[in-house]
């Protein structure tokens, strides 16, 4: 199946504008805000199991063909009736109708029920025709042949009618919505085994440095052992990403510079880790650049206004995007989860991909920090209440925790955070 991608333009410009230099280092809002605009947006679908489907993006409206229930449904164990025929049943004066039938759940309809009448039926069954109630069994004295009533039961009672819950017709799922097992439950009430999905993004990773050493390979003299491209990959397969190349190269301008272009040629998104600073040995910027100027993209922002992650650049292709963040993991970690993940949402289709901002309270400290700069701190979330996740005896890098789902963000110039705080919290 061909994987098209909508190609992507400056309002009004057929070409991508130039880079500015004054625009390097931005805030991190108009950095997001730069890479959605240029984001390309995938519009290949496919049809997949509805095992296979969640978490994955609905491609086209769903509505319903059935009503829920499809037909008038018993809802508890007892004799259906008329409601008519027991209002004024008492303890005192009961009431003895005739049972004519028995009902189970997956019979075919039975008999209309006459004035008088009664039908044996479960949970599920349907209500015979004429019944507009059901007594529940263990209110009921009854034998083969017969079911005495000792009170009444308004109409409608422990029955649903067809379409109660659901008309045909009723909107299922939206294009851009994020199927879950609730709305693919919706849909195999329906009879669907399949559903139209949106292709999965295609990501390529590149990790560079000469210092970085693959897992399970001899650790050289002044070597570190690549981790980056661990975490990032997990994490965007765990977006839905389909990761279609991913490497781990030296600080070799050409052959940095020619792997890039093939994954920019092959790719939505490229994440390069690494190499995205000021050194000498900090080449991803410069060859960002050359390869938009090449390819009549724009370099968007060299350098965010906030730690970590600071040395992150953005560069948009006619139908790619450029995300080149640090190599530190825990600045990999924090720019990945503030800016790949809601580029991510938007070239996968769905329609909900801003960050929410909202108020917490912290329920520990965050110790000291630079003053001077905005700190986004991975933390987690619990209704309310925010966590830092500061402990050291879990784990050597605490932020890297799974169970860290969103930020505080802590503007320039703050106190230290104490508990009890109120802060702001961003989540991707």
């Amino acid at each position: 199946m061909s994987h098209t991608r909508q190609p992507v333009t400056s309002p009004g410009h057929a070409r991508l504008a130039v880079f500015a230099p004054e625009r390097q280092s931005l805030p991190l809002e108009e950095a997001l805000d730069l890479l959605l605009r240029h984001a390309p947006t995938v519009t290949a679908s496919e049809e997949v199991p509805l095992f296979d489907a969640d978490g994955r993006i609905c491609f086209a409206h769903v509505r319903a063909d059935l009503p829920q229930p499809p037909y008038d449904r018993v809802q508890v164990d007892g004799y259906a009736l008329r409601s008519a025929d027991i209002a004024d049943a008492t303890p005192e004066r009961p009431v003895m109708l005739l049972v004519t039938q028995h009902l189970y759940a997956g019979d075919a309809p039975g008999l209309p029920l006459e004035p008088g009448q009664a039908a044996r039926v479960t949970t599920g069954a349907v209500l015979p025709q004429g019944a507009d109630c059901v007594v529940w069994q263990e209110d009921t004295l009854a034998d083969s042949q017969t079911v005495v009533i000792s009170r009444s039961l308004a109409a409608l009672r422990n029955c649903r009618m067809r379409g109660h819950d659901m008309e045909a017709g009723s909107l299922l799922a939206e294009s851009g919505d994020v199927l879950h097992s609730g709305t693919l439950s919706l849909l195999a009430g329906q009879g669907h085994d399949h559903v139209r999905v949106f292709c999965r993004p295609r990501a390529s990773l590149l990790a560079t440095g000469s210092e970085l050493v693959l897992p399970g390979a001899p650790l050289p003299q002044g070597g570190i052992y690549n981790i980056s491209s661990t975490l990032l990959g997990l994490r965007l397969r765990k977006m839905g990403a389909r990761i279609v190349r991913m490497a781990t190269k030296g600080d070799n301008r050409r052959e940095l510079q020619a792997y890039l272009a093939e994954m920019l040629a092959g790719s939505d998104l490229v994440i390069t880790t690494g190499g995205a600073s000021v050194g000498p040995r900090d080449l991803v910027p410069s060859i960002a650049a050359d390869l938009a100027a090449q390819q009549g993209g724009s370099l968007l922002f060299q350098g965010l206004r906030l730690k970590p992650g600071s040395m992150t650049l953005g560069a948009a292709l006619p139908q790619t995007l450029l995300l080149g963040l640090s190599g530190n993991p825990v600045a990999a970690a924090a720019t990945f989860g503030l800016l790949a993940v809601p580029v991510l949402k938007k070239i996968s289709g769905a329609t909900r991909y801003a960050p929410v901002r909202q108020k917490a309270v912290a329920r520990n400290d965050f110790g000291s920090f630079r003053k001077d700069e905005r700190r986004i701190v991975l933390a987690r979330l619990e209704g309310k209440d925010v966590y830092f996740a500061r402990d050291a005896r879990r784990m050597g890098q605490p932020a890297l925790c799974d169970d860290c789902n969103c930020f505080v963000d802590i503007p320039a110039g703050s106190s230290p955070v104490r508990k009890g705080m109120e802060v702001d919290i961003i989540l991707p």
